[in-house]
This record gives structure tokens, C-alpha cells and sequence, in this order.
């Protein structure tokens, strides 16, 4: 069974961005930008503050990939946190980067996007393609909404000013959590 993108609302977002139906032609690079992140070919390796930091291996090569993208207005952050702040009152995983998919349609209603459209996103990649976006600079942004699905608040992260490491599978185990991400204060609860 392949990989599965924009299992949740945070990474179907994205995904509509990358496939989105408002352009006049279908892009011929979204199928093999595709096949590259269910692949595993992409490697995101910092998430956050306005930009994503990734490597694409395709065709016996390592194509590093750098794009950068709007943060919100310091107002927009504002109703974000407030909106997150209510919402872990409710929930506990809030705290945890666990982040229901009824917070992006609330931010959605209060007029804040969770993800930014392709051609407002400023990208370098090490290929020599002339296609703009390239194939690797779709192809990470597949493998974001893959990472958004599974991490919902790298979704947060990426459009505040806090940059964030982001956590490779391939190179950290599943079963240990780095104290640095442990919030003590809420770590017992109430």
C-alpha cells in the first residue's frame, strides 16, 4: 500500500495547494513529485519559522532543497494561540503537538489560512530544471503534508516565527522523546 497523503484536515491543506484545481493545465511534475515522497526519497530536516530545509535523492543524486514561505501577522498568531489555548483547556494532547482537525476549520473561519499557495512560496533546489516549481520543490511539499498529517503542529510552527528541528524517522527512534520537547509543567497535568 503506497504512502497516504492528507490523511488529516492540517495536511490536506497543504496537499490542496499542491494539487490545486484553479490552475488553467495539470502540472506533468505532481505524479513523479508524488512518487518521490511516498518513495521516502524526500528528507525534511528543519520545519518552522518561515522555512522548510529538505533533501530529495532521486536518480542517484541528493538535491538540496530550501523554501521559504509567508509567516502570519502578528494578529493572525494571536487568534492561533488563543484558539490552541482554548482548544488544550479542552484537550490534553493539545499540549502534546496533537492538534484535532476541527482547529483548522476554526481558524479557517476566523480567515487564517494554515497553508500557503505554491507560487507565494520562494524555493532553491540544487537541479538544473527550468520549471518552476521543480519536481523537488513539489515533491517536499508532499513529503510536508505527509509530516503535517503525522505532526500537526509542525503545521503552527511553520508559519510562526519559532523555528523548530523537525524530527526524521529515518534517524530517531519512535520510542524516546527528547526531554528538550517535554513541557514539565503540563507533563502531570492539572
Amino acid at each position: 500500500m503506497g504512502a497516504k497523503f492528507g490523511v488529516t484536515a492540517w495536511g490536506r491543506t497543504w496537499l490542496r495547494t499542491i494539487e490545486s484545481t484553479a490552475m488553467s493545465a495539470p502540472n506533468p511534475a505532481l505524479p513523479q513529485a508524488r512518487a518521490l515522497a511516498a518513495r521516502g526519497a524526500v528528507t525534511i530536516t528543519s520545519v518552522g519559522g518561515g522555512a522548510i530545509q529538505a533533501e530529495v535523492a532521486a536518480r542517484g543524486r541528493t538535491f538540496p532543497v530550501a523554501i521559504d514561505l509567508p509567516l502570519w501577522q502578528r494578529e493572525e498568531v494571536t487568534v492561533v494561540r488563543r484558539i490552541l489555548s482554548s482548544a488544550g483547556a479542552r484537550d490534553r494532547r493539545i499540549a502534546a503537538g496533537e492538534f484535532p482537525d476541527a482547529i483548522v476549520a476554526d481558524l479557517r473561519d476566523k480567515g487564517i489560512s494554515v497553508a500557503v499557495e505554491v507560487p507565494d512560496c520562494a524555493a532553491t533546489c540544487g537541479c538544473t530544471g527550468r520549471r518552476r516549481p521543480c519536481v523537488h520543490h513539489l515533491a517536499v511539499l508532499y513529503g510536508l503534508a505527509q509530516r503535517i498529517d503525522e505532526e500537526p503542529a509542525l503545521a503552527v510552527a511553520l508559519r510562526e516565527k519559532r523555528a523548530t528541528r523537525a524530527r526524521s524517522s529515518r534517524s530517531e527512534s519512535i520510542d524516546r522523546i527528547l526531554l528538550t520537547e517535554m513541557d514539565a509543567a503540563r507533563y502531570y497535568g492539572d
